[in-house]
């Protein structure tokens, strides 16, 4: 077990780990520290939540710990990195969660050959569910990614790639959730108006896409195989099927994805040295 990670930031995704984290009891909460820029309402949550420890002084929190998570907003990222640059050590693994800025960037602006692993999990790390995306930065070791991979493969499957492709990670798997709520919202929607209560409406959605997900997993048949067992000539999920071949749905997931992957790569420009 790790003796002290340190949270840089706060936010949904590093609380997401923090609890998954704690439930896979990968380590204890008095080895976790915490801190951001300037929430304390949001340090106190996390503290009275998961009793872990927080603090607005960085020493306190970067000291001594083994795994550093950098997991503030990339539009914070200079100054944050300012900020940590003579508190940061080389013997520490820095997990770097910020979507659009490299490795090189964060060595450049710290002035040190820090070992970086680049991550992008998503929220359901906090139920051990996450699709998660590894990318090694030039000085990180085989020991310390193999340190990542445990740590993210305690809270859901790890997908090792090069670094340009951990931004297509982030908007296939890391905003991919957002996708599917927007679907279960739409289609708790429409059972509404069709004269469904709001909360039978919602539980049915939830039950389906549950269950769907799960024969996808187990099932040895490919997303489209399942899709033609079911959309039968001539029957409901067919009509269904069609209003969104119609509406060229298909496409719109993959503009999509392709949208967010795209925003990806824009955040890294101002990041480029």
């Amino acid at each position: 077990m790790l003796k002290k990670i340190a949270f840089i930031g706060a936010g949904a995704l590093a609380e997401s780990l923090i609890r998954g984290f704690l439930n896979q009891n990968l380590i204890t909460a008095d080895r976790v520290w915490v801190t951001n820029h300037s929430n304390i309402d949001r340090l106190n949550n996390l503290e009275r939540n998961y009793h872990v420890h927080t603090t607005r002084d960085k020493q306190l929190v970067l000291k001594g710990a083994e795994v550093v998570i950098l997991a503030f907003k990339p539009g914070d990222t200079t100054d944050a990195l300012e900020s940590l640059k003579n508190l940061l050590t080389t013997d520490q693994l820095i997990i770097s969660l910020m979507v659009g800025v490299p490795s090189s960037f964060i060595v450049s602006t710290v002035g040190l050959n820090l070992p970086i692993v680049r991550v992008m999990p998503n929220t359901s790390a906090s139920i051990g569910l996450s699709a998660t995306g590894i990318a090694p930065g030039q000085f990180a070791t085989s020991r310390q990614i193999d340190v990542a991979r445990k740590l993210f493969e305690a809270v859901g499957t790890v997908t090792e790639v090069e670094e340009p492709a951990i931004d297509v990670i982030a908007g296939l798997a890391g905003s991919g959730p957002a996708y599917l709520y927007y679907l279960a919202e739409a289609m708790q929607e429409a059972g509404v108006r069709e004269g469904i209560p709001r909360e039978d409406a919602a539980r049915l959605v939830i039950q389906t896409l549950m269950g769907a997900v799960n024969l996808l997993n187990r099932s040895d048949k490919t997303a489209g195989e399942l899709l033609r067992e079911v959309a039968t000539p001539g029957g409901t999920t067919e009509a269904g099927i069609n209003a969104l071949n119609r509406h060229q749905t298909k496409e719109a997931v993959i503009d999509c994805v392709r949208k967010a992957v795209h925003r990806a790569g824009e955040l890294s420009v101002q990041f480029s040295r």
